[in-house]
């Protein structure tokens, strides 16, 4: 049995939901509403002490963190794999997950809150008290000093300079490892795809894809992987609209301080 506590837009959640669906495999979960605060609930908080998704529990043992639980999924249902079999390139694929867990994941989290989620937090907490009881309920006090940021200063957050910076090294990067390839590493869809797609989609979702405008291989890149069942149960199929409008209109409104930033780098 397979139970996923996870969050229709999370980025984290979207990369365990298409390797479930890479791999066919069943599975039960728990929707959570992040922007009401149902990860701070008491009962989650037990499940997981920091109070985020994904977590994935299989016969009564519990995974936290979605690059341990993706690799774990890979493990434990082999077939239809993930890592590619030369060690070199597998070495290569977990690479491009370990670059998310040491900050690019952090820096996606900087960008959708300061350009568009932010107005999803100030709308359901429209007075200080109200605001500064969303904050207590964030266990942990690093999250919680970056949630006040995001959410106070939205564009003029001075995270939001490095968020940039680390997404544009990271587009470049892409943009090497995709010029004389289809994917990220060797010549098959891998985990490194899977779990980069997510940040790639939510720039786009964010209206920043002109971050790209050079490096055509990215977008060639995005389309072959939406033409993927994986994709389209593990992402499509859990598209918020709500939440998508929001990251349009809110893109389109900050486009002209994001493009400066870009320019800048």
């Amino acid at each position: 049995m397979l139970y996923l506590y996870h969050n229709d837009m999370s980025v984290c959640a979207q990369k365990v939901r298409m390797v479930l669906a890479y791999k066919d495999l069943d599975w039960d979960g728990s929707n959570l509403n992040l922007r009401a605060g149902e990860q701070f609930s008491p009962d989650f908080l037990k499940i997981n002490p920091k109070g985020v998704v994904p977590v994935l529990v299989h016969d009564g043992e519990t995974i936290l963190e979605s690059n341990a639980i993706v690799q774990y999924l890979d493990e434990v249902f082999p077939d239809a794999p993930l890592l590619p079999q030369d060690p070199a390139e597998r070495a290569r694929a977990r690479g491009w997950l370990i670059r998310l867990d040491a900050g690019l994941h952090e820096q996606v989290a900087v960008i959708s809150f300061c350009v568009a989620f932010r107005h999803q937090v100030l709308q359901r907490h429209p007075t200080e008290e109200s605001l500064h009881g969303f904050f207590s309920r964030i266990p942990d006090p690093g999250r919680r000093a970056v949630m006040e940021d995001m959410v106070t200063n939205g564009l003029e957050s001075p995270r939001l300079r490095l968020a940039a910076l680390a997404y544009g090294t990271l587009i470049k990067d892409m943009a090497a490892a995709l010029a004389n390839s289809e994917w990220l590493v060797g010549g098959k869809v891998s985990l490194a795809d899977f779990a980069i797609l997510p940040y790639s989609e939510r720039l786009e979702q964010l209206q920043l894809s002109g971050w790209w405008s050079k490096y055509p291989q990215l977008d060639q890149w995005l389309s072959r992987l939406r033409d993927t069942q994986a994709y389209k149960i593990g992402m499509g199929e859990w598209n918020n609209p709500t939440y998508s409008q929001l990251m349009r209109d809110s893109g389109l409104e900050a486009w002209p301080k994001m493009k400066a930033l870009l320019a800048a780098q």
